[in-house]
């Protein structure tokens, strides 16, 4: 109960700072491209380009290729993440794909299924190069 109303509260501050908003029963196919943050409670299937940060929320369900800044899952991805700052997979959210990012968060009861590398400063490491990326994860503590 106490991570569900924490999750709430992420999810609830992640809303205020979003910029577009693609709501739920919206379906995209194609690229998207925008400067600042995106929120997604639809369906997206292509490409997905943030300056900013993407939010993907319970209902959320992408099938794309991304990059942002920071990536934040409590839906569903299907593809590969380029991240410069840090992805983080909530409770009950679903990552299949490949990522490159400096920080990878994973809380308990979230699934990631793919490969896992880090970026080098200010630019992509080449193939095989990479380091692993740094991991967070989520311990279940018995109150």
């Amino acid at each position: 109960m106490l991570g569900a109303k924490r999750k709430e509260k992420e999810m609830e501050a992640a809303k205020s700072k979003v910029e577009t908003i693609l709501g739920e029963g919206t379906r995209i196919e194609g690229e998207i491209y925008t400067k600042g943050s995106l929120r997604v409670e639809g369906e997206v299937k292509g490409i997905i380009q943030a300056e900013g940060d993407l939010f993907v929320g319970e209902k959320g369900v992408i099938k794309s290729e991304i990059k942002g800044r920071n990536v934040v899952i409590a839906g569903v991805i299907e593809g590969n993440i380029t991240a410069t700052q840090k992805i983080e997979i909530m409770s009950g959210g679903k990552l299949i794909g490949d990522i490159r990012t400096n920080i990878l968060k994973i809380e308990e009861g979230a699934l990631f299924k793919g490969n896992s590398n880090t970026l080098e400063k200010n630019e992509l490491s080449a193939p095989g190069e990479a380091k692993r990326v740094k991991k967070e994860i989520a311990v279940s503590q018995n109150d």
